[in-house]
């Protein structure tokens, strides 16, 4: 397991937090990550500690292997950097790179010029076209070109982007762009990261199907922190659906309603005590808590109403003979 070095000089007793980190990468980040982010940027204020994975995930009271997830994580962001000695945290209040220029359009005499000079062009019009399965108006011709020469995405993986929509049946230039413009912003520039990015898309709508099923979710998706739980139950810590169910009942009988960081309490609990599937559950506790505290509301109004059935079926027969005489 890498051992990190938290490399700093002694600093105040405040923690210089750039405003970019809480702005830009907080938002979208797994909590769990910018836990750790947090407390390695004070470990780096504290002169001459040390830490590895283990150690900061003692501290945290998570998973190792989620600190190691967490600062790859953010190497990837370009906001720290994993050397050979450590963690070097990078300087957040550099000014960023200037912004990509305004996308571009184009006349009806530009973009006949484009395709009379560029056969690539031609070749990736004719063939959004097939996909799409009309003829492109001169707007959505526009906005395709953009996808070349202003998001810089390659012809392949732009019909590739267009396939993808095709399947979805969103057959509109407007939703293409989107797509797009989010597979630019994400590094998405070659079939390979396309092939990935689609396969790991199709995963986590099945996921999401699935557990939305079993938490009784409707009217919204499953958010990005409460997936990145998902994967955390199911594929760091090997747990059967079963026992999430178990612990989404346990959360449901004591909160009322569904809280993913309670359920994630409970299941880390079971995990620290090796327990992985429903079968492992201590027979003391029970593995439907919901069902559990109904059964056990019945049977105590059983109890306060402990009725002697042969004696009220004796006084309603005498009650119908004296309404007979």
């Amino acid at each position: 397991m890498p051992k990190y070095k938290i490399m700093s000089a002694p600093g105040p007793v405040t923690l210089p937090l750039a405003t970019t980190f809480v702005d830009k990468y907080m938002p979208k980040a797994n909590p769990t990550f910018v836990t750790v982010y947090l407390y390695g940027l004070r470990l780096c204020y504290m002169a001459g500690v040390e830490a590895d994975n283990k150690k900061i995930a003692e501290d945290l009271d998570i998973l190792e292997s989620d600190v190691y997830k967490a600062f790859q994580y953010w190497e990837a962001q370009g906001i720290v950097k994993l050397t050979g000695d450590g963690v070097q945290y990078l300087d957040l209040t550099i000014a960023e790179p200037e912004p990509k220029p305004q996308k571009p359009r184009y006349s009806a005499g530009e973009i006949s010029d484009i395709i009379d000079n560029n056969d690539e062009i031609k070749f990736l019009i004719r063939h959004a076209e097939d996909i799409f399965g009309k003829t492109l108006s001169g707007g959505e011709t526009s906005t395709l070109l953009s996808f070349y020469d202003w998001l810089k995405l390659p012809i392949e993986v732009i019909l590739m982007l267009l396939e993808h929509c095709a399947s979805l049946h969103k057959t509109n230039m407007r939703y293409a762009e989107k797509v797009a413009i989010a597979w630019a912003n994400d590094g998405i520039d070659t079939i390979e990261k396309a092939q990935e990015h689609l396969k790991n898309s199709d995963k986590r709508q099945k996921v999401s199907r699935s557990f939305k099923r079993l938490f009784r979710i409707t009217g919204r998706d499953i958010s990005d922190a409460e997936y990145a739980h998902i994967l955390q139950w199911t594929e760091d810590m090997k747990m059967e659906q079963a026992l999430i169910k178990a612990a989404y009942e346990k959360t449901l009988a004591k909160t009322g309603n569904i809280s993913f960081p309670y359920m994630n309490a409970i299941l880390q609990s079971w995990y620290k005590q090796g327990i992985c599937r429903v079968d492992d559950i201590p027979q003391d506790e029970p593995k439907n808590p919901a069902r559990k505290q109904r059964e056990s509301k019945f049977n105590s109004y059983e109890e306060k109403h402990n009725y002697d059935l042969d004696d009220i079926e004796k006084r309603s027969i005498e009650k119908r003979l004296k309404q007979l005489q």
